[in-house]
């Protein structure tokens, strides 16, 4: 298989274009921190509710416990999808630079593959991101109906 690029502006210019993506893959390891963060506390938070639980809680308490039980596992639902979709996305990104390096040093140089790989990295980032926005209404809901008892 002949290579296309044979001096060292072909071979930059292949590297510039084979590393753009990494940017993505930068902006995903931050999701990934802030989605994993979120993550640890909500686990920290259903941890204690059923602990309080079990310990005996009755009455209004242990409504609220379990009401805000129920807002925990679909927030931990949610965020599971969120970080899988970041991790499927950075997969795809890292997938696409591969095909786009290849690419430059083979005879596909036009394959369409790298394109494809990195459109489904974003579109993963899209419904990460819109998951994460789920995740944090949800949060939202669980909150007010843990103060609920305390308005006048």
């Amino acid at each position: 298989m002949p290579l296309l690029v044979s001096d060292s502006a072909s071979i930059a210019q292949l590297i510039q274009t084979a590393t753009a993506p990494v940017f993505l893959l930068n902006g995903l390891a931050i999701l990934m921190t802030v989605f994993t963060s979120r993550l640890a506390r909500l686990v920290d938070r259903l941890r204690l509710a059923a602990d309080q639980l079990r310990a005996g809680a009755d009455g209004k308490r242990a409504v609220a416990l379990r009401r805000e039980i129920v807002f925990q596992r679909q927030r931990l639902r949610v965020v599971n999808g969120a970080i899988a979709l970041a991790a499927v996305s950075a997969f795809l990104t890292c997938c696409a630079i591969l095909s786009l390096f290849l690419g430059g040093v083979s005879q596909a140089a036009a394959s369409p593959v790298p394109m494809g790989l990195f459109g489904a990295a974003v579109f993963a980032v899209i419904v990460a991101l819109a998951l994460f926005l789920i995740e944090v209404h949800i949060s939202g809901k669980a909150l007010n109906a843990e103060i609920a008892d305390l308005e006048p």
